[in-house]
């Protein structure tokens, strides 16, 4: 009996600490939802009132004013170009250090940790200096090389872990048959990890969407701003209008909660240490 009520009490409280964290989340979001439905002086009148009517004008404002169309395609071109390259590298390596384990095994991995390891703003001004010197500063492939480099290594670990759950035997029986290396990889692996390796592209297409600091250093020319750094135009510095600047972070939050709520389950597989398999 002591044991159901002290079970009892146990739950109820780490409930009642879930609900709180579930509300401290989602209030600030379904506040900044309704708070564009304001005025900019209902707004400064009353933050945490609801809108005494439903106007979309901060949505047509934050559109047509802050160009966040042009921003948007920026961010695709980069969110492309990065994921592709990191996709790419990522099922290679980790094809490669699953099948045949090199002895040089453990300092590979403990370099690509290493590297997970290190923050991206210590690396900044070396990569500006490189990039300068190539002629890639200010372009969208100084940004995409730059994001694709810090994002290979977690998705290199991503892919290697989903080829270790593989048999060993698929690709010994194809080495039987006379199938060459390249084409087990091709003919094989590939298609088999294709789960993984959409795994591994909706987690880093949400990171490169989101990602700030590299656009922000490497790119000076506002047409080339991205999505999140452009959102910064909406902040004045004497005046500057809530809703609108509320409706452009909705706006650019679109794809990513799309994605989230699409592939949630893929996103959350590969997050805790494994790619999913059909």
């Amino acid at each position: 009996m002591t044991s159901v009520r002290r079970w009892n009490l146990t739950s109820t409280i780490v409930l009642a600490v879930l609900t709180a964290h579930v509300l401290m989340v989602i209030f600030p979001f379904v506040w900044m939802i309704y708070s564009t439905f304001k005025t900019n002086r209902e707004f400064m009148r009353s933050v945490w009132s609801l809108p005494k009517s439903f106007s979309l004008d901060a949505y047509v404002g934050a559109w047509s004013g802050g160009a966040l169309g042009g921003y948007a395609v920026n961010s695709l071109l980069i969110m492309a170009g990065a994921t592709m390259i990191t996709v790419i590298l990522a099922t290679l390596a980790g094809f490669a250090l699953s099948a045949y384990r090199p002895r040089w095994l453990p300092a590979v991995e403990l370099s690509m940790t290493a590297a997970m390891a290190i923050p991206a703003y210590v690396a900044l001004v070396p990569l500006v200096v490189m990039l300068r010197g190539a002629g890639l500063l200010d372009t969208h492939l100084g940004v995409i090389l730059p994001t694709a480099a810090f994002n290979v290594p977690v998705s290199i670990f991503i892919m290697q872990a989903f080829f270790n759950t593989l048999p060993r035997d698929l690709f010994d029986a194809a080495r039987m048959d006379g199938a060459s290396e390249w084409k087990i990889f091709l003919r094989v692996a590939l298609p088999i990890a294709r789960p993984a390796m959409f795994t591994v592209a909706i987690v880093n297409m949400i990171w490169v969407w989101n990602d700030f600091l590299f656009p922000v250093v490497f790119i000076n020319s506002p047409a080339r701003k991205t999505l999140p750094v452009g959102l910064t135009d909406f902040v004045g510095e004497h005046i500057t209008n809530y809703p609108v600047m509320l409706a452009a972070i909705l706006i650019a939050a679109i794809a990513p909660l799309i994605l989230f709520v699409f592939f949630e389950r893929q996103i959350t597989a590969a997050l805790i240490g494994g790619a999913v398999k059909e």
